[in-house]
């Protein structure tokens, strides 16, 4: 997972690199726009029920902020053999959508190259809830990061931004830098952000503690 940060970062640093074309369908949002607007929307999940898939929520995520990522996402997920028809899976640089089901984790990505990241996780919260995190990046022209977490409430059927665990993960509070890549796990709970500021890169690991992250343990290569 590391190598997208480096690659992301590289990507960042060159301007005016242009977009490939996505499978876009219908209304788009800015990442900008997302990275303003998200924690003002509630997100229905119809048929959500009290333990809802990766796929379920990312998919009610992506009808209510449209990006380019999700574009290809949904299509991933509503017409595979049409994604796989659009995009040679044989090429290094294809776009790839990869869900794992039993791990709650789901990724869109071109292995590092121009298009959009997306990173999806969750996590069975101690009180029923489910945590929903994504992290999702445009690389270039310009650069966008955003870190996004939810709570999923299983009586509404809804998900409601968190923005206090952003905030928390990605402050300076425990010293971290502008330049960071947040790390959303596929297996396990922690997340990792690594702090590529400084020389070596310092890396906190946030434990997930059933509710939310507990004070990032912090270490260097060092």
């Amino acid at each position: 997972m590391r190598r997208f940060a480096l690659k992301m970062l590289i990507c960042a640093a060159v301007a005016g690199a242009a977009l490939p074309v996505m499978a876009q369908q219908g209304r788009s949002v800015a990442f900008d726009a997302l990275k303003r607007g998200w924690d003002q929307k509630t997100v229905a999940v119809p048929g959500g029920g009290v333990k809802p898939s990766v796929e379920k929520l990312v998919s009610a995520f992506c009808k209510a902020w449209p990006t380019r990522s999700c574009a290809d996402i949904q299509l991933y997920l509503n017409d595979p053999m049409r994604f796989k028809a659009l995009y040679s899976q044989n090429n290094e640089s294809a776009y790839a959508v990869t869900v794992d089901r039993g791990n709650g984790f789901l990724m869109a990505s071109d292995e590092g190259g121009d298009s959009p990241y997306f990173f999806a996780t969750l996590w069975r919260r101690s009180n029923g809830h489910t945590l929903l995190g994504i992290h999702t990046v445009q690389p270039v022209d310009p650069n966008v990061d955003v870190l996004l977490f939810y709570d999923y409430n299983p009586k509404t059927a809804q998900l409601v931004p968190e923005r206090a665990v952003a905030d928390y993960l990605t402050s300076q509070k425990y010293g971290q830098v502008e330049m960071n890549w947040v790390e959303l796990p596929r297996k396990g709970k922690d997340v990792v952000v690594t702090a590529y500021g400084k020389e070596p890169a310092v890396y906190y690991t946030f434990r997930f503690n059933g509710l939310g992250f507990d004070k990032p343990v912090i270490s260097s290569m060092e």
